[in-house]
């Protein structure tokens, strides 16, 4: 069974995929796989839209965790530290 939590972290690392992917040259993608990407981006929800849905449906969506001290992309590794802490 999936937990809110696991399904708030898997939309921010899947966020964080699809950035990736968008960003990287033709070199290591296919054109197409990054345009694709990139337009899946432009309607993804935000943090803020995950919160959101959280606070009207916690039963379905975890809380976002914290993110203003940890480094890199601060979205993702927050989730990832979270996770962590849970193993």
């Amino acid at each position: 069974m999936t937990t809110p939590f696991e399904r708030t972290r898997a939309l921010v690392l899947t966020k964080d995929f699809l950035q990736r992917l968008s960003s990287l040259g033709d070199d290591v993608v296919p054109l197409q796989i990054s345009v694709e990407a990139e337009a899946l981006l432009r309607h993804y929800p935000t943090l803020a839209d995950i919160e959101t849905a959280h606070k009207g449906n916690p039963q379905v969506f975890g809380p976002v965790p914290p993110f203003s001290r940890l480094s890199g992309t601060a979205d993702v590794q927050g989730v990832i530290d979270a996770t962590l802490l849970s193993i």
